[in-house]
């Protein structure tokens, strides 16, 4: 278990300091290129990475450590895909498709560079704590994810990482727009 967990860790912090070095590098003029209106622009990307670890995947875990998860359905398939098969889907997700209480959570803010920088960096920190208690949580303690049913502590703090990846494509379409 502990390897496995450390795995998750490492998986975090490579595409983490991979992002953090990218936005020490872009200037503050590429942050803020937007494709369209209503598409982000890295800043807000960098921003709702952040929003949605801390106010959704981290609490959850939180719940999950703490054994006051909720219930729901059963882990479900495109969950074990992603998460016991690494498989990522190419699928873009519309904010709108998560429930209306989270959404304002997710809902990126334009955001000053260094004010990014510093908070990506905090943000880095603040996961690598989380990490320390994936060797000793209670597997059976689920919280539910309205796209992959009921999942453990391991599955939300590896959904940080994930998310990241998720958003890769988008981030690297953002970034051929100054390029």
């Amino acid at each position: 278990m502990f390897n496995r967990n450390r795995n998750r860790l490492k998986a975090f912090e490579k595409i983490a300091e991979t992002w953090v070095t990218d936005l020490k590098n872009y200037t503050e003029d590429q942050l803020y290129i937007k494709p369209s209106e209503d598409h982000w622009n890295l800043a807000e990307l960098y921003d709702h990475i952040m929003r949605v670890a801390r106010t959704y995947q981290m609490p959850n875990f939180q719940k999950c450590l703490d054994n006051t998860g909720s219930e729901g359905p059963a882990k479900n398939i495109k969950a074990y895909l992603i998460f016991d098969l690494n498989f990522l889907p190419r699928r873009k997700i519309r904010i709108a498709s998560f429930p209306k209480e989270i959404i304002l959570n997710f809902t990126p803010e334009k955001r000053a560079k260094q004010e990014l920088i510093e908070d990506f960096n905090t943000f880095i920190a603040e996961t690598r704590q989380y990490a320390s208690f994936l060797d000793n949580y209670n597997s059976k303690a689920k919280n539910f994810h309205p796209f992959f049913g009921m999942i453990d502590a391991k599955d939300w703090f590896s959904l940080v990482e994930i998310h990241m990846r998720h958003h890769q494509p988008q981030k690297k379409r953002l970034e051929s727009l100054f390029q």
